[in-house]
């Protein structure tokens, strides 16, 4: 922009117009000089018969622009009516004009010297308002004059001026009486002005000033001045107001050149919405205005007084202002905290059909903070060199959709939201998900808040449509808008989602993945948990766009087979920038696929098993399904060795099988798992669906149940049952070390009492060495081996104790008792045991039945008497049978199953009858051994059921226990025959010996006796055979 005196020059004059002119001044120099009536000095030029009127001498000291031909100041006001339009309006104050624009002045330099009017010298206000009725050209007469010709180089100056600005109209200029300029203090002062030549005579050539007042249009380029195109002028006036609201501030630059020996004073109003913040460039100051509402820039740039070598350079100025918004009674700046919502997103993921699962994106966008739009690399709406534009709010979306400042794609493609379906494919490896292209809500729908592209005001705004320009809600965040994206198509599971993602708080539940979970849930189970603060960080919180605040609502529409635990098909997890989350999740099956309420039986298939089937081992009514097979066999109880071992041997196996149908599921069961944020429910567990758990457990962390075997302060005794069917962890493993601890348990308890002095003084040896224990589940009874949910095969428990031998006995030797039957003193008696069987009370609820039986057994055994079949009591025994009823009674559990005993060879019960008919006996075809069987049914309570039975010890076994003392009295028997043999042959040859003696003695001789037997053969074995003589 530039500010000059035209240089247009009229046409030289004619040389005979010249050489009267100059032929009068030169008449001038020789003549005195006229002085006025009034006694001021004036210029010989303005005398009447020259130019007609009166003009004060010019003094140098007068100039207040020496060494430049103009004198002008000047007050510029740019009155911004909107961002593109501009009234301007000009007043000048000139005291002194170029003149080489004024032909009327040629050639006459010698004359003009003589007042005073040097050749660096322009003319004063004085000579200017005397030549003013005076043609340009004094040899035309139709040439403008000195007044038309001022004002038309006045014109084209102030055009050239603003033809930096823009396009403008032509200028309307015109004299003024007044104009007002700031003096030097900076205050705005009236300067009187006239154009009227009898005014002239105060003294000074330069005073008063002529003064003009011109106004003009102008009309700014958006594109130079704001650096954005695309957008009219209207639109541009309405995004500025917004922006403005918005806390937005713009800078415009403006341009100006001062020719020497002006000064100008600049002065631009903003627009009504709008008040200055920032004067820059040279020498600017922000000015309030008349009334305070608002400020405006002033600036002042002197080039009155140029340096030496700049005489003919025009000095450039720079008009930089910032705008802000305007404050008012009804509508202030927009003020949100950095840290507020910036966008609040629903994702939703639908899994109705989960092998053709999508997620859906809606991201409701209340604001967005400039940095976070630069970090995403989005295009600001005008550069940063022209505006500072700290938020973007929802109206000011809508704003700019609707004024064409923005292009929405712009937007949409680079705001970070399109990850969120990655995100959620993250839980299942391998899954790749792509967001389609986004699109933009015109009006939104419920569940959404109300907004959109195309939301209308009505409550608290004044002004506008789309978009708020005045009120309490100006340019605010309440009313997001909305764009949508929606996912490709993808197999995708329930679990797939869940697993892994519920936190630490549900242990083995993380590991739940595939069809696990519909198993779980269609068998009954209910699971509720509340998500922490940690994990919503970690599961939802991950799907957020970095750097930007943000809700989240995630939407889980759930498979058809599965219900949130009030039967909706939604569960809804909230994500919120306060950090006021709900992570509230409930999940149940829709259709179960599994009953409880049917019979079991052993052997007829689950089709044609009811509660009359004769195999039945549960019945429709009980929730609690378990059976044990008990086996005991003794396969030995001997009295034979007593003379050897001083005791009692008996020899058995036992074996107990418990198989677990389905079971109660008492409330305590989940204690270890629920808390205050999980709970986990179920009515009925069924053995496919334990083995469900079982395989969850194995792949992760399982669900361990701690109880314990003792209190003697041994590692063994705390035991953690692992929830998990994996070989090396599980299960499995868990009953190998039982084994060994149970073991570790038992050789500890022995050691300790053998080393009790108390102990010691009645029991001798105590050794358990031979014990041992078995605990397993059999080959593959842990696994499941279809889909479907059932409890028609059982999960089976096994516990063995393996064949062992106990002998319970007198531990003195024989010669210690015989001293003991004497009455003599010694140690006493003492009890040896050689091993014993015991049972963890892990299976102490289904070794009662059998405890029981076995000990009315013992009793009956003891009461005994001999017959002639054998040893056989005098009446059957009765022996009551426990109720099936075991375990807590919160579980429900009657316990079915079989206990059978397996009698020793030779011990027998017979006619075993039941009151409830449920014994049976039989001889083993093999071992000819009795084996009775007593069938409990679970659900048939029989609280005074009795076993009857009779006791025979058949001649055999009785026979076996003492035939070591009758071939004792038999070898007595042999030897005292012997002995008598013996004597008699002693006594015969003691009287032989005696008789030889005395025939010695006598004279007639010793007589040998007749011989009686007579050797015949001896065998090479050394037998004798001998043959009897007849007597003579």
């Amino acid at each position: 922009m530039t500010e000059r005196n035209a240089k247009d020059r009229t046409p030289t004059t004619g040389v005979k117009s010249s050489v009267i002119l100059i032929a009068i001044f030169l008449v001038q120099v020789f003549s005195p000089v006229v002085i006025s009536e009034d006694g001021l000095d004036e210029m010989v030029i303005c005398q009447d018969e020259y130019l007609g009127g009166e003009c004060d001498s010019r003094f140098d000291a007068s100039d207040g622009t020496s060494n430049v031909p103009s004198w002008v100041e000047g007050m510029f006001n740019f009155n911004m009516t909107s961002p593109t339009e501009i009234q301007f309006q000009a007043s000048w104050a000139i005291r002194e004009w170029d003149r080489s624009g004024m032909g009327l002045f040629d050639g006459l330099g010698v004359n003009l010297e003589l007042d005073n009017i040097n050749d660096g010298d322009g003319l004063p206000a004085d000579v200017l308002r005397s030549s003013f009725d005076e043609n340009s050209d004094p040899n035309d007469p139709s040439s403008p004059t000195v007044e038309e010709t001022l004002l038309s180089e006045i014109d084209g100056s102030i055009s050239q001026f603003l033809s930096g600005w823009g396009g403008s109209s032509t200028p309307e200029t015109g004299w003024a009486n007044r104009v007002f300029l700031p003096d030097s203090s900076g205050a705005m002062s009236a300067v009187d002005c006239s154009i009227d030549p009898t005014q002239d005579g105060d003294g000074n050539a330069f005073e008063p000033p002529i003064c003009i007042s011109t106004t003009v249009n102008i009309s700014l380029n958006i594109g130079d001045t704001y650096g954005i195109s695309g957008v009219n002028a209207e639109n541009l006036d309405t995004a500025l107001e917004g922006m403005f609201v918005m806390g937005s501030q713009v800078t415009a630059k403006f341009d100006v050149l001062v020719s020497p020996g002006h000064k100008g004073s600049y002065a631009i109003h903003p627009p009504e919405y709008a008040s200055v913040t920032n004067a820059g460039g040279n020498g600017g100051n922000e000015v309030s205005s008349v009334d305070g509402s608002y400020h405006y820039g002033l600036w002042e740039i002197d080039n009155r007084q140029p340096s030496a070598g700049l005489l003919d350079e025009d000095l450039p100025g720079d008009l930089d202002m910032t705008m802000g918004f305007r404050q008012s009674v009804s509508t202030g700046v927009v003020s949100i905290d950095s840290q507020a919502k910036s966008l609040d997103l629903r994702v939703v993921v639908d899994m109705s059909d989960e092998n053709n699962a999508f997620v859906e994106v809606v991201a409701g966008i209340y604001q967005i903070q400039t940095s976070t739009l630069d970090s995403w690399g989005v295009k600001p709406l005008m550069d940063k060199d022209k505006a500072t534009i700290p938020v973007i709010t929802s109206d000011g979306i809508r704003m700019a959709y609707h004024t064409g400042l923005l292009d929405l794609s712009e937007l949409s493609q680079n705001i970070p939201v399109s990850e969120i379906g990655q995100a959620v494919a993250n839980s299942k490896p391998g899954l790749n998900v792509q967001m389609g292209p986004f699109q933009w809500i015109s009006n939104s729908q419920a569940p959404l808040d109300s907004g959109g592209l195309n939301y209308t005001h009505s409550m608290g705004c004044m002004r506008g449509v789309h978009f708020c320009l005045e009120g309490a809600l100006a340019m605010e965040d309440n009313y997001p808008v909305y764009m949508t994206s929606t996912s490709h198509t993808f197999p995708f599971s329930l679990a797939d989602l869940l697993g892994g993602n519920l936190g630490a708080d549900v242990g083995f539940l993380n590991s739940v993945t595939g069809d696990d979970l519909g198993m779980l849930l269609n068998s009954g189970l209910e699971f509720s948990t509340v998500l922490s603060d940690d994990t919503m960080e970690s599961f939802v919180g991950g799907m957020l766009p970095e750097g930007v605040s943000a809700d989240l609502t995630l939407a889980i529409v759930l498979p058809s087979w599965s219900s949130t635990a009030d039967g909706g098909n939604t569960v809804e997890l909230s994500y919120r920038v306060s950090g006021s989350h709900d992570g509230s999740i409930s999940l149940a099956g829709s259709d179960s696929l599994y009953s409880w309420q049917h019979a079991i039986c052993s052997e007829t298939s689950p089709d044609e098993c009811n509660d009359l089937s004769e195999d039945r081992v549960c019945t429709s009514s009980l929730k609690t399904c378990a059976y044990a097979d008990v086996e005991l066999d003794l396969k030995k109880l001997s009295f034979a060795s007593l003379p050897i071992s001083k005791g009692v041997t008996v020899e058995f196996e036992l074996t107990i099988d418990l198989a677990v149908h389905r079971i109660a599921v008492p409330e305590s069961l989940f204690d270890s798992l629920n808390s205050e944020t999980v709970s986990l429910g179920l009515e009925v567990l069924p053995s496919d669906l334990l083995r469900v758990i079982l395989d969850v457990g194995s792949r992760g962390d399982p669900l361990e149940i701690d109880f314990s075997i003792c209190n003697n302060g041994k590692t063994y005794c705390d035991q953690s049952l692992p929830i998990s069917n994996d070989n090396a962890t599980g299960l499995t493993y868990f009953t190998s070390e039982l084994e060994n601890d149970i073991q570790a348990m038992i050789e500890d308890g022995t050691s300790a009492l053998s080393s009790n002095e108390e102990f010691s003084d009645v029991f001798g040896t105590f050794d358990m060495s031979g014990f041992s224990l078995e605990i397993g589940f059999p080959d593959g009874n842990l696994f499941d081996d279809d889909s479907q949910i059932g409890d028609e095969r059982g999960i089976v428990f096994s516990l063995k104790i393996p064949m062992v031998s106990v002998s319970v006995g007198v531990d003195n030797s024989w010669m210690e008792l015989i001293s003991m039957a004497r009455g003599e003193e010694g140690e006493g008696l003492k009890v040896g045991i050689v091993t014993e069987s015991t049972s963890g009370a892990i299976i102490a609820p289904f070794l009662d039945p059998m405890v029981s039986a076995m000990d009315g057994l013992t009793n009956a055994l003891s009461g005994s008497l001999v017959s002639p079949d054998g040893i056989r009591g005098p009446s059957n025994f009765s022996v009551g049978v426990p109720s099936t009823t075991v375990g807590p009674e919160e579980m429900d559990m009657h316990l079915g199953g079989s206990i059978t005993l397996i009698l020793p060879l030779g011990i027998e019960l017979e006619g075993v009858t039941s009151n409830g008919g449920a014994v049976e006996s039989r001889i083993d075809e093999d071992s000819r051994r009795q084996v009775i069987t007593y069938k409990m049914v679970a659900g048939e309570e029989m609280p005074e059921a009795e076993l009857e039975f009779g006791v025979l010890l058949t001649p055999m076994w009785v026979l076996t226990q003492v035939q070591f003392y009758l071939m004792g009295l038999l070898l007595f028997f042999l030897w005292r025959v012997r002995r008598k043999s013996v004597r008699r042959k002693k006594k015969r040859r003691a009287i032989a010996l005696e008789k030889m003696e005395e025939a010695a003695a006598s004279n007639v001789g010793y007589v040998a006796p007749q011989p009686t037997v007579e050797v015949l053969q001896v065998t090479d074995n050394g037998i004798v055979i001998k043959r009897r003589l007849s007597s003579a």
